[in-house]
């Protein structure tokens, strides 16, 4: 009985009889959809923290003596951010767009940014605040938390419109010279 063989033998059966898989993700799409979240993720409530975290001294407050209504209405901080959180947004969703060779998936992708931002101010509002029911109350309940999508969804869908229209002009421009 052959049951023994020797290491040549074996390394040319593993090299013709089993095949290498190779697993490739393709981070050309998904990797930009995905760093795009986490700028919104970090920068979005990021920069209203940094300006509305600050008394008039300069010397941070704790945020338990913040306005707890600015994690769900945060369009109460846009005139002292200087509307910084909603120029990342717009640009965020301009490049989303721009990028993409067909422009609905930028543009859902984009649509995609409020219901995100949204629900980041919830896990925000709950980690700093404890679980409660008020923030649903404070976005379902009162017209400042329509107001609120409302902001956000034409934000985003204004950003990506003109990153659409954008592309197509210097597509056109490219191929008529």
């Amino acid at each position: 009985m052959k049951f023994k063989r020797n290491r040549k033998e074996l390394d040319e059966l593993s090299s013709h009889d089993v095949k290498k898989r190779n697993v490739k993700i393709d981070w050309g799409r998904q990797g930009g959809v995905i760093i795009a979240y986490v700028i919104v993720l970090l920068g979005f409530y990021g920069i209203i923290a940094n300006t509305i975290l600050i008394d008039r001294f300069g010397n941070w407050i704790s945020h338990n003596e913040m306005d707890r209504t600015l994690l769900i209405w945060p369009f109460l901080t846009y005139i002292q951010t200087f509307f910084l959180p909603l120029l990342l947004l717009f640009f965020i969703c301009f490049l989303l767009t721009y990028k993409e060779d067909i422009f609905h998936y930028g543009i859902k992708a984009s649509l995609w940014l409020v219901p995100f931002i949204v629900a980041q101010g919830f896990i925000f509002y709950w980690i700093m605040f404890g679980l409660s029911f008020e923030p649903f109350s404070l976005q379902f309940l009162y017209v400042e938390g329509y107001v609120n999508v409302l902001i956000l969804f034409g934000t985003a869908l204004t950003g990506a419109l003109i990153g659409m229209k954008v592309k197509q002009i210097i597509k056109k421009k490219r191929k008529s010279s």
